[in-house]
């Protein structure tokens, strides 16, 4: 009940302050708009958009998704877009046999489910491709569309591919990165290459912007003052071991620990981060305790960091914090049947 009312009072105050689905209002539906009219939908390097964070900075393929969008009010495609993910948290958590209304509550109390709503980014969906790969790991083309979609949307869940690869499945590897090929060159097609070239440059401008102001690494070592250099240095260091570990731990024969450590590495190795990217670990939790536990509540304490913007003081260290408990606490606590490292399919 309590999540309920959380869940609708989250929907009709963002709504009504016209903060629902933010991404969507004021970066996605104008890039589709500019698609519409013939134009790139990237903003130019010096373009104040991006220090704003309302500049569209994805591939093209999910400004084409809203195209058709674009013809409804602005609140219509907020409330749609959000009811959708609202609706995607309840599959993510299906889909991986969770069946404890507790465990969905507790889902929707989340401060990364509201900041992932409230921002209406592609968090939410990527957490679902990653327990749809997961379920899908030993069927070759679901398996591999579902990776491909999630890597092509967003390159940094690029460690997944490494988890396919190292525990055997290489033709699932490659038939994703030829799905996330296709996919990408095909939605640049369509809107005539526009920004092709430029892209890695406003990646690297993007970066610049937000990657010290975010509750990366890189925006930890920037609040102690230790410079940009140094936080980078750390999450290769953290990053390289999380996935020398998901290695190991597939030799070993222990897929579930392995794709844990691949899924945590995606957080690690991310030089922005922000409170919505922690939704994913939503995933290996739910294979892990599909029944609820203390441990699921852990995520609402997020609520005290600031505002789903630029981090902080020491809030900014909040988020890897509660990162680094969940994942620690996948990786070593026995599941409740007391089986370890394992988990069903």
């Amino acid at each position: 009940m309590v999540a309920t009312i959380w869940t609708l009072a989250l929907l009709v105050f963002g709504l009504s302050e016209g903060l629902l689905a933010w991404d969507v209002r004021f970066a996605y539906l104008p890039a589709a708009e500019q698609v519409l009219d013939g134009d790139s939908p990237y903003p130019a390097l010096n373009d104040p958009i991006l220090e704003e964070q309302k500049g569209y900075v994805y591939p093209p393929q999910l400004v084409l998704l809203l195209v058709p969008l674009t013809a409804l009010p602005i609140d219509v495609v907020a409330l749609l877009v959000g009811l959708g993910l609202l609706a995607l948290v309840v599959a993510t958590l299906y889909v991986l046999g969770v069946r404890d209304v507790a465990v969905y509550a507790a889902s929707f109390l989340w401060m990364p489910t509201a900041s992932g709503v409230l921002l209406a980014n592609v968090s939410i969906p990527l957490a679902f491709a990653t327990a749809l790969l997961w379920v899908y790991r030993d069927r070759l083309w679901p398996g591999a569309a579902a990776l491909g979609l999630a890597v092509s949307a967003k390159l940094v869940l690029w460690p997944l591919l490494v988890w396919t690869a190292v525990t055997g499945r290489v033709r699932l590897t490659v038939r994703a990165l030829a799905v996330a090929a296709a996919l990408t060159l095909s939605a640049w097609a369509v809107i005539g290459f526009a920004g092709l070239s430029g892209y890695p440059d406003l990646l690297r401008r993007l970066d610049e912007i937000q990657a010290a102001n975010s509750y990366s690494f890189v925006g930890m070592a920037a609040t102690l003052g230790l410079g940009e250099t140094f936080g980078r240095a750390v999450a290769l260091l953290v990053g390289g071991a999380l996935l020398a570990s998901c290695v190991v731990l597939a030799r070993r024969g222990e897929e579930f620990r392995a794709f844990t450590c691949a899924v945590a590495a995606t957080l690690a190795l991310s030089p922005i981060v922000w409170l919505h990217y922690l939704f994913v670990l939503i995933v290996p939790l739910a294979i892990a305790r599909p029944r609820f536990s203390p441990i699921w509540l852990l995520p609402v304490l997020l609520w005290i960091s600031p505002r789903p913007g630029y981090a902080e003081g020491f809030k900014t260290f909040l988020p890897a914090i509660a990162a680094a408990i969940l994942v620690g606490f996948v990786l070593v606590a026995p599941r409740r049947d007391g089986e370890r490292g394992t988990a069903p399919a």
